[in-house]
């Protein structure tokens, strides 16, 4: 099955590029989104070395979850077609949810599922009909197996800002002169990041989007992403990116109280 997997990811990345070769930024984009899809497999293969649930499943289920993590960006490369040719939006988690249905190797609840709701908030996985729908057991394992491609593709993109900070405007806009009015705080920031959840949009302030960024650190499951966020340097650039772009002092204070409290009592998987 991985092998297979293999085989489609590079398939759909050169279909991609034989319709955007001609053009940089199109181009660029495809050949960066194939390296971070390895990129988070790599971090998905450290996960799963390191996850209690999983060491005594069979070779058969750990290659089930490895291609689970390595296709989470399959569409990716339709999407980036598609942006090519004009189309204004385009899910790739969904349409990758789509198309794994008709690969039967790959038509899998438990892979499709997970991919399909990768790039969404988490509630969205809980809202949809199909997971409410499974039986308790399946419903749990398609829980955990989302946390990990999440967790992965979290690693994958903190781990390119931290040591490919020429990145770091993909994420924050901060190519310019910054004014204290930058870095504050929106009311609705205030309102949101203290309640468990991933701080949504709108950003109005470069305060607002590294409120965002830190809270998707937050948003990790489990302890062996925690660990591998350590040993990366994530973890140190998260409270350094949030100290330098977060100009308002008591947001600043209670913030950081708030996820030192919950890194010590929150219970992650393992």
């Amino acid at each position: 099955m991985l092998q297979k997997a293999v085989e489609l990811l590079w398939l759909q990345y050169h279909q991609c590029m034989e319709i955007v070769k001609n053009d940089k930024h199109y181009s660029y984009y495809a050949e960066e989104k194939i390296r971070h899809s390895l990129q988070v497999a790599g971090a998905g293969n450290y996960l799963l070395r390191h996850i209690e649930w999983l060491k005594d499943k069979p070779a058969e289920y750990i290659d089930m979850v490895k291609t689970a993590v390595l296709l989470h960006d399959v569409c990716r490369f339709t999407e980036i077609a598609k942006l090519y040719q004009g189309a204004k939006e385009y899910d790739h988690g969904v349409a990758a949810y789509e198309f794994l249905a008709h690969t039967p190797l790959f038509n899998d609840i438990r892979i499709r599922l997970p991919i399909k709701h990768h790039g969404h908030l988490i509630q969205d996985l809980y809202d949809d009909a199909e997971y409410q729908n499974l039986p308790d057991d399946l419903r749990a394992e398609v829980e955990k197996i989302c946390f990990i491609v999440r967790d992965a593709d979290k690693i994958a993109n903190f781990n390119m800002v931290t040591h490919e900070p020429y990145f770091l405007p993909l994420f924050m806009d901060i190519e310019r002169e910054l004014t204290p009015a930058d870095l504050a705080v929106s009311a609705h920031v205030w309102q949101t990041a203290f309640r468990h959840n991933t701080v949504p949009k709108p950003f109005y302030t470069i305060g607002d989007r590294v409120t965002s960024f830190f809270s998707w650190y937050l948003d990790i499951n489990y302890r062996a992403a925690l660990d591998y966020c350590d040993k990366l340097g994530i973890t140190e650039l998260m409270y350094q990116m949030f100290d330098k772009y977060c100009g308002d002092t008591e947001f600043k204070q209670k913030y950081l109280q708030f996820v030192q409290d919950y890194l010590h009592t929150h219970e992650f998987i393992k």
